[in-house]
């Protein structure tokens, strides 16, 4: 299932770049299609709120946290008992797994307090701390009730989880980006063309951008989670290498005036340049050990490669297959930008020469 939803965002993506053509005007409905795609991927990354469980302010707590965390809950204040402290009632509480647990509540009397303020027993997420016990809880307040869509809490990541929708993508589609560099490098040495270059040369610039792009999110996640922005893991060490690696292609193609020459030397350049991409990003990280999931000290192989299940909630699927459809048809929409703005060029230079 995760593999399905997955792959139909790059098929989807991709399908819309090459169709009609990578350096063919798109449609006004095409235009239109992504940009609802997009709209929908960035109001499902960005509004609906994180609640967890109970059981994931138990973890908290364990972890030595004393904060309050949200929780999707149900509160049946119709069923208040007073303890015997002054003052203080249990109200029951159930989580998403129907189990029941109590909250510790203050208050003169419940007459002061309108069913409102919990729910009037309709779910809620609510801030909620452990309490003495794993099947007690105090209450800081509700955030919402009867909430429409809730992204999982996920203990030790929190808010910070949802960078997976931006950072991830952006490092597959560097890697989408130097394929289609290395595939249109191929086709000019089989058949001298400039348009084969021209793909070429745009699909490695922008790869640049997407890989720069993830390494920016990447230390951000990186300086939250890990405490720095750099830790010299072996995916940071890849990226950095694969960076290095296109800049000199760059280099070579400024540093060659003639036309044909300098698309035949960087298209050999690509294809070398695509094959180290393939050993940075996918063989050496899982070579060595290191902070990121899939690592060779890691049991598994990551939340998105992961087969297991539970590593990667139904929904966060969903939203992350919406971003690599979002982000593979920002990839192609620039691309066929890049190629049309370079032709227009040419042909203006030559306009005016002849």
């Amino acid at each position: 299932m995760k593999a399905l939803l997955l792959s139909a965002g790059f098929i989807i993506g991709i399908a819309w770049g090459i169709f009609p053509g990578i350096s063919k005007p798109k449609s006004t409905f095409a235009k239109l299609f992504a940009l609802v795609v997009m709209t929908i991927t960035i109001i499902l990354s960005l509004l609906p709120q994180t609640a967890g469980s109970p059981e994931d302010a138990v973890l908290v707590s364990r972890m030595g946290a004393t904060k309050f965390i949200p929780v999707l809950c149900t509160i049946d204040i119709s069923h208040a008992m007073r303890t015997d402290a002054p003052g203080e009632w249990i109200i029951p509480l159930h989580g998403s797994s129907m189990k029941s647990f109590l909250i510790r509540y203050t208050s003169p009397t419940m007459d002061d307090i309108d069913n409102n303020t919990f729910g009037d027993n309709n779910e809620v997420i609510a801030l909620l701390k452990r309490g003495s016990n794993d099947g007690e809880f105090f209450i800081n307040g509700i955030v919402e009730i009867n909430p429409i869509l809730t992204l999982p809490y996920i203990v030790g990541l929190e808010e910070r989880a949802r960078i997976l929708y931006f950072h991830v993508p952006m490092s597959w589609i560097a890697f989408l980006a130097y394929i289609i560099a290395m595939i249109y490098s191929v086709k000019y040495l089989r058949n001298p063309d400039q348009y084969y270059d021209s793909i070429a040369s745009s699909a490695a610039s922008l790869g640049t951008v997407f890989c720069v792009l993830a390494t920016i999110t990447g230390a951000i996640w990186a300086k939250f989670n890990w405490g720095s922005f750099w830790n010299w893991d072996p995916r940071e060490i890849s990226i950095f290498v694969l960076l290095l690696i296109y800049s000199a292609y760059f280099v070579l193609r400024s540093a060659i005036e003639n036309e044909e020459t300098r698309a035949r030397l960087s298209s050999v350049y690509a294809i070398l340049g695509a094959v180290a991409a393939v050993f940075f990003i996918y063989v050496a990280p899982r070579i060595y050990g290191g902070l990121h999931p899939g690592s060779a000290d890691d049991s598994s192989s990551g939340p998105v490669l992961s087969q297991q299940d539970g590593t990667l909630n139904v929904l966060k699927q969903i939203i992350l297959s919406l971003s690599f459809a979002s982000f593979t048809i920002i990839f192609f929409w620039l691309l066929n930008l890049s190629v049309r703005i370079k032709f227009a060029k040419k042909a203006l230079f030559y306009s005016n020469n002849s």
